[in-house]
């Protein structure tokens, strides 16, 4: 993919968000990465890899910050359409199962995702207390039968996080 091309789908990308980047930006953002050669095919393509990479940080930064949408929106507002009394319940860990989401996808499955779970245990235990489990047990059930295996028990949180 020559950088013109790059440049190109990297602006369609942009207006599709609706932000405004100017291309001479995205060049000088692109050539500034001091990790990919700025010439060929090959570099053209490690500087989209560089950029995707620093995306997705971006995204997993932001799905852990909590604000009133953490729990409503993306893929945990699909989460919570399913258990909206579990999300509800546990609003300080729905950034966390963002993360916990996102890793699963995105960055090698159950091993990413329990490697995100016990990053953020505190926050996941809340979804394990006995007065919210209930509204909690039939979504981790329906996780699990996804392959997103989530802890049934403090226990399990506690000694490995999704086993």
């Amino acid at each position: 993919m020559s950088k013109f091309k790059l440049l190109t789908v990297l602006a369609a990308l942009a207006l599709a968000c609706g932000a405004e980047v100017e291309p001479s930006a995205v060049d000088a953002a692109l050539v500034a990465d001091d990790q990919c050669s700025a010439e060929g095919e090959d570099g053209a393509l490690c500087m989209l890899n560089a950029l995707q990479m620093k995306a997705a940080k971006l995204e997993v930064d932001a799905a852990a910050e909590q604000g009133p949408s953490s729990c409503t929106s993306g893929l945990v507002g699909q989460v919570r359409s399913f258990a909206p009394g579990c999300l509800d319940a546990c609003p300080q860990a729905c950034g966390p199962l963002g993360v916990a989401i996102n890793a699963y996808m995105t960055k090698g499955g159950q091993p990413a995702a329990k490697t995100a779970v016990c990053e953020y245990q505190s926050q996941f235990s809340c979804f394990l207390s006995s007065s919210v489990w209930p509204q909690c047990e039939a979504l981790v059930n329906k996780a699990a039968s996804f392959g997103f295996n989530l802890p049934h028990s403090t226990a399990q949180l506690n000694g490995g996080a999704g086993e």
